[in-house]
């Protein structure tokens, strides 16, 4: 298993995945990469890696790369504010074509800029033109896409819509670059996986938490005192996800004993679901989670096969609403639901008790 360091952290056994994403990068462009997978399982890390490390270090990719996360989008001027950047007079042309930064805007000149805002040039168009002129292998990766949702350009064409079918031009119709979507929201994916067009010209690719031998070996590898049984007790609350485990790590020394801290992060992760329960729940509504949650607790996951249209539709309003707030993950492939981490599965076990 490979440890390495990114940004100061530890990067845990993802050469799996960044062989898949290099081998897909070097095939022609024919359809929308989607990444999907649990809350804190990796995913932005996981890109933002393999731009940064490797592919920034090749002068054959021309990558732009957009992280809507914590960014204000509420409409399409400020969707423009987001992606798009003034060109400034003192930059050289050679600034303005290197392969990536950080702060991935698209950079045009102040009148072309003026006309897009004012709807004279099409945005996506010039968009197009910009990927047609560079030259190299284009990359183009958006993250937390679902925040384009319920966004008009114009009080006409939904932003999605339009975003979603320039995607399809770069890739199946152009060719031109491969786009990347990812995307926590796995309910809102679900709604683009059963639209035929969108079916027809995507792959899906998952992130998912590591296993127990990558956990086991990474904390053994950290020295920090913990036994082969403390990392069984630590993978049975917490799974392989490494977001938790961290937290865990740091704030360990304020508690009497390991059982303790995890037991007090299961009844806060149960604490969700009960201020879930009295903001948002109707008695029926709640009775169905919990008959989900039992499910999960037996056997893993749930599988929604009820055969009543009417009950089909509430459970899987209870579903969409567990999944927007992270407590529960829908994988639209296998057509399952789990627990959003192994925390939430502890705090079912207390709720079902």
């Amino acid at each position: 298993m490979l440890i390495k360091q990114f940004r100061g952290v530890d990067f845990i056994n993802r050469e799996k995945e960044i062989d898949f994403f290099l081998s897909y990068f070097k095939q022609k462009p024919e359809r929308v990469l989607w990444v999907y997978g649990p809350k804190s399982s990796g995913k932005t890390t996981l890109i933002e890696y393999i731009i940064e490390e490797i592919l920034a270090k090749n002068s054959e990719y021309y990558i732009r790369y957009i992280n809507f996360r914590g960014i204000l989008v509420y409409s399409y001027d400020t969707f423009l504010d987001a992606i798009l950047e003034e060109k400034d007079e003192e930059e050289t042309q050679t600034e303005l074509n290197r392969n990536y930064n950080l702060f991935n805007v698209f950079k045009l000149e102040a009148k072309t800029l003026k006309k897009i805002k004012k709807r004279k040039k099409n945005l996506f168009n010039y968009l197009l033109e910009e990927f047609q002129k560079t030259g190299k292998k284009n990359i183009f990766i958006i993250d937390e896409i679902q925040t384009l949702q319920d966004i008009y350009i114009n009080g006409e064409r939904e932003l999605l819509n339009e975003f979603l079918n320039f995607c399809v031009r770069l890739t199946k119709e152009t060719h031109l670059s491969h786009v990347v979507i990812s995307t926590s929201n796995t309910i809102f994916q679900n709604q683009i996986y059963n639209t035929a067009k969108m079916k027809a010209t995507s792959d899906f690719k998952l992130v998912d938490h590591l296993g127990y031998k990558d956990i086991e070996e990474w904390l053994l590898s950290k020295d920090l005192g913990f036994t082969k049984e403390d990392i069984k007790l630590i993978y049975d609350y917490l799974g392989g996800s490494v977001a938790y485990i961290k937290k865990l790590i740091d704030f360990r020394n304020m508690y009497p004993s390991l059982k303790e801290q995890l037991e007090e992060m299961a009844e806060i992760a149960k604490n969700e679901i009960l201020f879930e329960r009295n903001k948002n729940l109707t008695d029926k509504e709640y009775n169905i989670f919990l008959e989900i949650a039992k499910n999960i607790v037996d056997k893993g996951y749930y599988i929604l096969d009820e055969k009543d249209e009417l009950k089909r539709k509430e459970i899987y309003k209870v579903i969409e609403r567990f999944c927007e707030v992270e407590i529960l993950f829908f994988d639209p492939i296998k057509n399952i639901t789990k627990a959003n981490s192994r925390i939430y599965v502890k705090a079912f076990e207390k709720l079902l008790k």
